[in-house]
């Protein structure tokens, strides 16, 4: 919805499995070979946040460029980072709708 939001490019997939990580990010943009992730708070746990990092190190190795989204992080920074990714968006439609 926020991608919607912004105007910015949405993924071409979603829950799409990289088998040869063992992974299904949460969405994929498979054309860029980026996978994006939405983290909530349960991925701080030590043991989560290993899996994580392994599933990372194997994407990146491949090739991919992995983006997360941590539920405390500045979204809209993210997005801005990546504009090869996710476009730059319609005029006027950054507004802040996450209420930070």
């Amino acid at each position: 919805r926020l991608l919607d939001e912004r105007g910015l490019r949405l993924p071409s997939h979603a829950q799409y499995l990289i088998e040869a990580c063992g992974t299904r990010p949460d969405f994929v943009y498979l054309e860029e070979r980026t996978a994006v992730y939405i983290d909530g708070p349960h991925h701080a746990y030590p043991e989560r946040a290993a899996r994580d990092a392994a599933r990372q190190a194997c994407l990146e190795d491949d090739g991919y460029t992995v983006i997360r989204f941590g539920h405390t992080d500045d979204w809209d920074a993210i997005l801005a980072r990546f504009p090869y990714i996710f476009g730059t968006g319609a005029a006027g439609s950054w507004s802040n709708t996450l209420g930070g």
